[in-house]
C-alpha cells in the first residue's frame, strides 16, 4: 500500500501561533508526495531508508535517517518510499526577514534532537517556553547551514521578487505579461528562469502557492466553499479536486485534523 502526502498522518497545529506552525508525524509506511510548494520553513525529520526528491526541479538524495530543510519557495515531490518522519511547518511571519529561497538542504543529524524536543515544547501551555523553542530551533538551522540569507545575486532578484508578486495575488487574475513587466524582464526570459529556479512555471507555481494557503485557512475554521471563491479556483469541486491532488487528504479531512491544539507536555525547570 502507498499512500499520499498528509494521508494518514497526525496533523496539529499548536495554540499560540495563530496557525503559523503545523507539526506533523507519519508512521513507516510507503508514501510520496506530489509536486508542492514549501509556503515557509519546513524541517523534516525522516526514519528510514535513502530515496530520490526533487527539489526546485533538481534531484537530490535524501540520506537515511536524516534530517531536510526546505526554504520558503522551494518546490518539491518525492517518490513512493518506506519511511516515517516528523515535520515542523514554519510560515514567513514567524522567520528572519533576510531567509533566500533555495534547494533542500540536508543538514547534521545532531539537529535531529532539537526537533524531537521541540514538537513537544511547541504544544506547552507555557507561552514563554513556545515561543523561545521555536526560536531556538530556527536559530539551530541558521547556524548549521540548513537556510541562506543575505542579498540575493543580480540573477535571482527578478525571480525572487516574481515569486513575491505570485504570492500577493493569489485571489486575483494575473497575466503573464503583466508579471514580466512587473519584475522587469520580458515573459520568454521569466519563464525559462523561472523553471529554471524552482523546476515549475508561474501559473503552478500560484496554484500550489494557493493550497499552502487553503491550508491555513482551513486549520483557522474557513469554510471550504469560501477559500475557494477567495482563492480564485473555479468553484469548491476543483479545489478540493487540487487540493487532495496534493496533500492526499480532502479539505474537510484536513480541517478537522488541523485545527489548532495543544496538550500539556513535561517543561523543563
Amino acid at each position: 500500500m502507498v499512500l499520499n502526502a498528509l494521508e494518514g498522518c497526525s496533523i496539529v497545529r499548536p495554540k499560540g501561533f495563530d496557525g503559523s506552525v503545523e507539526i506533523v508525524r507519519a508512521r513507516s509506511v510507503a508514501r510520496t508526495f506530489p509536486t508542492r510548494v514549501s509556503g515557509g520553513l519546513g524541517v523534516c525529520l525522516k526514519r528510514g531508508v535513502a530515496h530520490e526528491v526533487t527539489s526546485n526541479g533538481k534531484r537530490e538524495r535524501y540520506p537515511a535517517n536524516s534530517l531536510c530543510v526546505r526554504a520558503p519557495g522551494c518546490v518539491w515531490s518525492c517518490e513512493a518510499a518506506p519511511v516515517g518522519f516528523l515535520s515542523i511547518d514554519i510560515a514567513p511571519a514567524l522567520l528572519p526577514e533576510d531567509i533566500q529561497p533555495h534547494t533542500m538542504r540536508f543538514v547534521t543529524p545532531s539537529l535531529a534532537l532539537d526537533v524531537q524536543r521541540t514538537a513537544e515544547q511547541l504544544c506547552s501551555p507555557d507561552a514563554l517556553l513556545r515561543e523561545q523553542s521555536l526560536v531556538d530551533l530556527i536559530l539551530a538551522i541558521v547556524d548549521r547551514g540548513g537556510v541562506g540569507g543575505g542579498r540575493s545575486t543580480d540573477a535571482a532578484i527578478p525571480m525572487n521578487r516574481t515569486r513575491e508578486r505570485l504570492r500577493a495575488e493569489l485571489d486575483r487574475t494575473l497575466s503573464l505579461d503583466q508579471l514580466a513587466r512587473d519584475v522587469g524582464v520580458n515573459k520568454f526570459v521569466l519563464i525559462r528562469q523561472f523553471r529554471a529556479h524552482t523546476g515549475a512555471t508561474p501559473h503552478q507555481y500560484r496554484r500550489l502557492l494557493r493550497i499552502e494557503r487553503a491550508r491555513a485557512q482551513l486549520a483557522r475554521g474557513e469554510a471550504s466553499v469560501d477559500i475557494a471563491h477567495a482563492l480564485g479556483f473555479a468553484d469548491q469541486a476543483h479545489f478540493c479536486r487540487i487540493f487532495k491532488r496534493v496533500l492526499g487528504v480532502t479539505p474537510s479531512a484536513y480541517a478537522k485534523s488541523a485545527r489548532p491544539r495543544a496538550w500539556a507536555v513535561a517543561t523543563p525547570d
